[in-house]
């Protein structure tokens, strides 16, 4: 087919040759059109779409730190930068209850000073005399009773680093039974490792005649004196504590305390 308003006779003889060639090139092919249009949908497919992709990367699921995770920017040396602050705190507390108030106490003169004539009364009647110018931390004063009208069974004294208690309870047996219960108890408690007996029992006689029983205590930075005394059917027991360096002033002053524990209307054992 000839294209319309074109007349090869028109034409020069070398072009009417060439005419059917030309007309070759510019006819459609319908099958080959079909042909590209698959072809460009293919490759369409191997393409990464847009839109796809973007509502892919808004689904994807976020980072989820461990829990205890801390992030780089807080972390000092590997620790966490907030936990510093209370650590330091707890160490200063540490510091202040185990060292500084100690020093303190020791340089502090007490509130309740001992005055020469004092004595101190426990339950059962049973009374010492502390050392003037040491300081009462607990018990009361002979004619001083309280509200309830009986006295505690505790009171002890202190001066410095030293100090001296005095316990009673009832108990039936003798002053070195006494003494046998009351090692046996401290080795269970402290397993060893505190303060406890380590010497032979000796004898002890208070200055009313009452015999007891003593012996010496260590641990592991302090050492001292316990004693013990049975009286019809009561128990005393008195323990002194100090540095492992004490003096022989704090010893002399803690033996006249244990030489004046009596009871009014003791028996004789």
């Amino acid at each position: 087919m000839e294209p319309p308003g074109l007349e090869p006779a028109a034409l020069p003889g070398n072009m009417r040759s060439a005419l059917p060639l030309v007309l070759a090139l510019v006819t459609l092919d319908p099958d080959a059109i079909q042909t590209s249009a698959a072809a460009d949908r293919k490759v369409g497919q191997g393409m990464p779409d847009p839109k796809t992709d973007e509502s892919s990367v808004a689904s994807a699921p976020g980072f989820e730190p461990a829990a205890g995770w801390v992030p780089a920017d807080k972390r000092m040396f590997g620790v966490d930068r907030r936990t510093i602050a209370p650590t330091l705190a707890v160490f200063a507390l540490v510091i202040v209850m185990s060292v500084v108030l100690p020093v303190i106490n020791a340089s502090v003169p007490y509130d309740d000073i001992v005055k020469a004539g004092d004595v101190l009364r426990l339950q059962g009647d049973v009374t010492f005399v502390p050392e003037a110018g040491w300081g009462i931390t607990s018990g009361v004063r002979a004619g001083n009773a309280p509200l309830s009208g009986e006295y505690p069974p505790t009171a002890t004294v202190e001066h410095k680093a030293v100090k001296f208690t005095v316990h009673t309870g009832r108990f039936d047996g003798n002053a070195d039974s006494l003494l046998d219960q009351i090692e046996t108890t401290s080795e269970a408690l402290n397993r060893g490792r505190g303060v406890h007996v380590a010497g032979a029992h000796t004898t002890i006689v208070t200055d009313q005649g009452k015999q007891g029983a003593v012996a010496r205590i260590t641990g592991p930075h302090s050492g001292g004196v316990i004693a013990a005394f049975a009286f019809d059917g009561r128990g005393v027991e008195a323990v002194a504590t100090g540095p492992s360096d004490t003096g022989p002033e704090p010893t002399a002053a803690i033996f006249r305390m244990i030489r004046s524990i009596s009871r009014p209307e003791m028996t004789q054992q």
